[in-house]
Order: C-alpha cells, then structure tokens, then sequence
C-alpha cells in the first residue's frame, strides 16, 4: 500500500477489444473435406470405366457434371459450415480475461483469466500456413480444458501471443500496445526484440537421425541380408527382408515424424525473459516453455552421437503432455546440438545452476556383478538446488531435478541387489519423459541420500526456491559433459 501523498503511478488505458477470426477461416479448416471426396472419385474412376455399358472415357466425360456436382456441394456445404462458424465465433479481451464466445444454436463462453494462462503457443498447419494464417493455443495448466483461436492473421496471432504472455506475467499493457511489436515472419517465429540461442542447422539434424543405434542397426541387417542373397544367388534369402519390414516402417515413420516436427528448429529468448521454441517442415508450430513449471531434465546421448559430441535435451513440463497430437512433442528443448549448445540451454534454462561444481559419486565396484559393461558410468551428485542421476552405455544418459520439484522418494531392491547391499533410489515428479534414478548405489548411501532428500525438499519448498531462474552475480550453468 502507498504512503500518503505518494502520487499513484497512472495505468494504461485498456478497452475491451472484440474481434472475429480471420475471413479465410472456413477454408483452412474446410479444405480436408474436399481433398478426401476428390480422393474418393479418382480411385473410384477406374471402376466406373469398367463397368459403363459404352465403356472408355467418354461415359465419364458424359457425366462429368455428376463428379463435378458432388465436389460442389461437398465444397458449398464446407464452407456454409465454416462460414456459420466463422460469423458466430468472436473473442474478447478485456481488462482482466479473454473471452472466446460461440452463439450459434446454443451459447458457449470460455473465460480465461490473465493470471491463468501458462503459456500461449502458435501452430501454423500447412493449409493455414500457406494462407498466411494461425492458430493460438492457450495452456491454462491445473488440469483445466485449454482454449483455441482459429484461425488469425499469422501477424495477428503473434501479437496476440506476445499480448496475452505479458498480461500473465503480471505487466499492464494494451492491445494497442503489443500490436507495435516486432513480430516473427511464416519461416521463423523470431522477431527483432527476440535473442536467439540455439539453432539446429537441417544438416546436423539429418545426420542425427541416420546415425541412430536402432537406425543403423536395421539398415546393416537389411544390406547384410540383401547382399548376401545376391552373392550367392539365392533369391529365397531375399524373402527373408520381410521379417525386418515392419521395422523399417516403423524407423521410416519415426524418421519423417522427427523431420516433419524437429526441421529448423530455434530456441529463443523473448523479452519479458520467457524462453520460445519454433520448428517444423510443413508446417510451423512455435511453444513457449514456462521456467517455472520445468520440473526436471533429461540429457542423453546415443552411442554413435559420441564420435560427434552431440546431446539430446528433453524436459518435464507441469501440466503440459509429453505429446501433442500433431504438433511438435512439447517436451523438446533442442533435438540435436554439441556440448556447447547444452550448456548455453541450461544456462538460459536454469541461470544459477553450476554444475560444475557439483561433487559425482560413482557406484561400488560390486556394481559390477548387475552392469558388466558399463558399471564405470553410473554416478549421482547433489547440491543445495538440484539432484542429479548419470549413467548409460548404449544410451548415456544424465537427469537432473531441482529439489523443490521433487513430489516424493523411493528406494528399491531386487534379490540380486540385496545380495550385493545395493539400491535403487528414484525421485518422482510429474509424468513425463524425464527418470531421474540413482542406480546400483550403495544401500546405506540410498538411505542416507533419501532421507537427506526429504529435507532438502521441505527447505526448497518452505523458501519458494526459484533462484535457479535468476541470474545470480557470476552465473555458471558451464558444464563439462564427460564428468560423470
């Protein structure tokens, strides 16, 4: 509260702003429908020809008007539909929330207050993409329903992100306002306010997906066999591919779903601190990543990435599935980049997070009687803000968790386990792609750690710890990646 005599300090003015969806909306959203009834026709043509009593193309060039016709109505009753959509679909923004309002045979309102809204993304399918038009995606978290604007202005919508992002951070502003904002062009979501950090050039990530251990193993198996039936001519052995065809399939989908989500991918910084991803072939979604809701790290590296020192950086995210449909997977914080590059995402991540300073364990020598091969990678770390977990051969792998994002603690044992006095000890947090499990360690060490965790939990959690979002004097998320 204000002294008194202290002048206030004025607001901005705001005004409800009330505004439609983009005019071309019916046809972005309408365009599949026509495309399948045309499909339909084509595949159905060879069938008609066949059985037409005077036979040939001339029966169809007759009736042309009967697949034209139907492609019409098809296309009319589209657009109705979409039109209707369009001239009853309106939202406003006002002083305190955004209304999405739907009054068409029946009344529907979504309100969402400003201090609601976690994030605010931009998807761009290639329809809408090529119509210079957008969709915003408001996360309200808390297991509450999220709302959709479809379509804007590709412009528009960045505004309106950027707008709506500010208002949920707490800073007065206006539409009028945002709408003089630099704002990101259909390649890329980065505008002339925005800092960039990271960017996967299409080479690197092309490689990366080739030089894979599933990848290399399939395609090594599929030559071996393929060669080997034509050295010693016997075609037989050829049929036996067909075993490793759903294989391929599976690594071919999984390829051009990585190609398709992950191409040009940028992780940028905007200005209110807040940190952006955008990426993808045909079509351009862009994701704002909440610090505050970041509840652990994953870190990996496959075998063959080593010889190139590249990493793979995955996150946990509140509220927000691993998975969105169609869109980028939202957990993705950079696809492929070299040790540098992880250090400077931890360090716009996390800005406090030093860890280099943070003190690894190795596991017993006994360990080695469970992990032959790669017993010499386990290690496990903590300090006063995070937990950390490495290890992996095949797959090196390294987790960290802030302590006030741990939700509870675990320790296991198998029989084998027991016999060598060794334990497991997992930190649990929310779902997610993120496994933050200290393996093999010794079972007096996993008590001890367990139990100190919970303390350190309960201290996080009693100061609101947030300093690893702040930059503290000398910030130092460096990180020697071998360590461990």
């Amino acid at each position: 509260m204000s002294e008194p005599g202290t002048p206030i300090e004025p607001q901005p003015a705001h005004q409800a702003v009330l505004e439609h969806p983009h005019p071309l909306t019916p046809i972005a959203k309408s365009w599949i429908a026509i495309v399948a009834v045309g499909y339909f026709i084509v595949r159905d043509a060879p069938d008609l020809l066949r059985d037409a009593p005077s036979g040939g193309w001339g029966t169809i060039g007759h009736y042309w008007y009967v697949p034209a016709g139907l492609l019409a109505a098809v296309l009319a009753i589209s657009l109705i539909a979409g039109y209707v959509t369009w001239r009853f679909t309106s939202f406003i923004i006002d002083d305190e929330q955004v209304r999405i309002e739907r009054n068409f045979i029946s009344q529907r309102s979504e309100r969402i207050a400003f201090t609601k809204i976690q994030s605010v993304d931009v998807t761009q399918p290639l329809i809408a993409r090529l119509l210079g038009l957008a969709a915003l995606r408001i996360d309200v978290g808390g297991g509450g329903s999220n709302a959709s604007i479809e379509y804007l202005s590709r412009k528009r919508a960045y505004q309106l992100r950027d707008y709506l992002i500010t208002r949920a951070h707490g800073t007065r502003t206006t539409v009028a306002t945002a709408a003089g904002v630099p704002v990101g062009t259909a390649f890329s979501d980065i505008s002339a306010a925005d800092r960039a950090i990271v960017a996967v050039p299409p080479g690197r990530l092309l490689a990366s997906m080739i030089v894979t251990n599933s990848t290399v193993v399939i395609l090594v198996l599929v030559t071996g066999v393929v060669g080997f039936s034509i050295w010693t001519d016997t075609p037989l052995a050829l049929a036996s591919t067909s075993l490793l065809l759903p294989w391929l399939l599976g690594m071919g989908a999984y390829l051009l779903n990585r190609l398709r989500n992950e191409w040009n991918f940028t992780l940028t910084m905007t200005p209110d601190g807040g940190l952006r991803t955008a990426s993808g072939l045909t079509s351009l979604t862009s994701q704002t990543i909440p610090r505050n809701r970041v509840q652990a790290v994953d870190i990996s590296q496959p075998l063959l990435w080593r010889a190139m020192g590249w990493y793979r950086v995955r996150i946990d995210v509140l509220g927000v599935p691993s998975e969105s449909g169609e869109h980028v997977p939202a957990n993705l914080l950079l696809p492929v980049g070299p040790g540098n590059d992880v250090s400077i995402v931890l360090g716009a991540l996390w800005p406090r997070l030093a860890m280099n300073a943070i003190e690894m364990h190795p596991i017993p020598r006994r360990a080695r009687w469970l992990r032959w091969l790669d017993a010499q990678t386990y290690s496990w770390g903590f300090d006063e803000r995070v937990l950390i977990a490495a290890g992996g051969l095949l797959r090196k792998r390294t987790s960290i968790v802030p302590h006030a994002r741990v939700q509870s603690v675990r320790i296991s044992q198998g029989i084998i386990a027991r016999r060598l006095r060794l334990a497991d000890l997992q930190a649990h947090t929310t779902p997610g792609p993120v496994d933050v499990v200290c393996r093999h360690l010794d079972e007096a060490d996993a008590r001890m750690l367990a139990m100190s965790e919970l303390d350190r939990m309960r201290a996080a959690r009693s100061r609101l710890d947030l300093s690893l979002l702040h930059v503290a004097a000398s910030p130092s998320a460096s990180w020697d990646l071998t360590k461990g």
